[in-house]
């Protein structure tokens, strides 16, 4: 009798589970998690505050659910509306604008689960194992075969290198303008979105196609 029952078990504690992950979605899209108690989410969720620590040991245990969602929303939007077909025959710098554009078109929509990440990555690295360094990564991997892409027009002989301060452009700029609005350097732009956009491709352009120190121009 066991066996038959422990399906339903099973599948019970998966929407439990499913249930609470949607619940810290909302909660994150009201206020940061800092200030999101268990309470909310049992409430959110339709649960007992006793249900969700038969779940989650602590809030703490919800921080890796944080980069899950990242993840997810990350891969669905890459996938879809997100996905960058670059035209090599328009050239580095209409590609590099298309991809702030789509870059900043994510931040838009899923800033509240880039906030929460970027500052849980640095706060509670132990909870979140090697998934953040992954990611990066995979950023740093994508930005190398964009380069690669337009081999004639990068002149830093260094790809490696480049793909990196890419990768820290693209993710630095947008996200400190994006989730941080009113703090440090951000707090100072009068650019609107699409000139501040517009602006980062611009630096990345200048940056790649500048040769090395040392390097002849051409």
């Amino acid at each position: 009798m066991s066996q038959g029952v422990r399906p339903t078990q099973q599948a019970r504690s998966r929407e439990t589970r499913d249930r609470l992950v949607r619940a810290l979605d909302t909660k994150l899209r009201e206020k940061a998690f800092a200030d999101v108690t268990i309470a909310e989410l049992a409430d959110a969720a339709g649960l007992s505050v006793g249900a969700v620590y038969r779940r989650f040991e602590n809030k703490d245990a919800f921080i890796p659910v944080i980069f899950e969602l990242y993840r997810e929303r990350l891969e669905i939007f890459m996938a879809g509306e997100g996905r960058l077909e670059i035209e090599p025959a328009e050239g580095l710098r209409a590609a590099l604008h298309a991809a702030c554009r789509t870059g900043w078109r994510f931040l838009d929509q899923h800033g509240y689960l880039v906030r929460a990440a970027h500052i849980y990555s640095r706060l509670r690295p132990d909870l979140i194992g090697d998934d953040w360094e992954a990611m990066l990564d995979q950023a740093r991997e994508s930005a190398k075969s964009l380069l690669d892409v337009f081999g004639d027009e990068v002149k830093r002989t260094d790809r490696a290198e480049a793909a990196q301060m890419f990768t820290y452009l693209m993710n630095t700029l947008p996200i400190e303008r994006a989730i941080y609005p009113d703090e440090g350097a951000a707090a100072v732009l009068t650019l609107g979105e699409e000139q501040f956009v517009a602006a980062i491709a611009d630096t990345l352009y200048g940056y790649l196609v500048t040769p090395d120190r040392g390097q002849p121009d051409g």
